[in-house]
């Protein structure tokens, strides 16, 4: 059974964007040691989760990088990756999606998640998409977590968790500019 993996930027008080969706306050924190890390994991990914908000904010960045020959190496490499991955968007306002391997969800949350899990391949990552992350919580569909802390704290903002989750943690990655990476195995890991 494939692991359905979280992987979520937040402040050190649980915020995963400001009150209208700000992200600014995790870009000064980024460096090459984390995108490293990130391209890694993404090679452990066959298929990506997004919502409609960081779908759209996404795709035709991702899509131009990978259609700008003069870009950096290090965003060619990982624009390779993202955009070979099939990407699932969940959205009841999209009508279609343009994404190099991407698909509108055709059934329930839980039926596609539980479809996607029973299929063969690589793990499925969500990134952002708080949202679609919130509903994963509720119905307990996550494997586990990777929680990027990073060393900054926000007056407000959207928490990344809404409801009891019981999580374990199991590793920690600690970079230069602060930020902590945990990584948590969650109650439905192990059934």
């Amino acid at each position: 059974m494939r692991k359905l993996i979280v992987s979520m930027n937040v402040s050190l008080n649980g915020f995963m964007a400001g009150p209208h969706g700000e992200l600014d306050w995790h870009a000064s924190h980024w460096d090459e040691e984390m995108a490293k890390v990130t391209a890694s994991q993404l090679g452990d990914a066959d298929t990506l989760l997004f919502g409609r908000i960081t779908y759209c904010a996404m795709a035709p960045y991702w899509s131009a990088v990978q259609a700008n020959a003069f870009g950096a190496r290090v965003d060619m490499d990982y624009a390779d990756l993202i955009n070979r991955c099939q990407k699932v968007v969940f959205s009841k306002t999209l009508n279609a999606v343009s994404w190099q391997n991407s698909r509108l969800a055709q059934r329930s949350l839980s039926k596609e998640i539980k479809a996607l899990k029973a299929a063969a391949g690589k793990s499925i990552v969500v990134y952002g998409s708080g949202k679609l992350v919130w509903a994963l919580n509720r119905l307990n569909l996550v494997d586990e977590y990777r929680i990027w802390v990073h060393p900054v704290l926000l007056s407000k903002g959207r928490p990344l968790f809404k409801t009891k989750i019981n999580i374990r943690p199991y590793k920690t990655s600690v970079f230069n500019t602060g930020v902590v990476l945990i990584y948590y195995k969650t109650d439905a890991a192990s059934g």
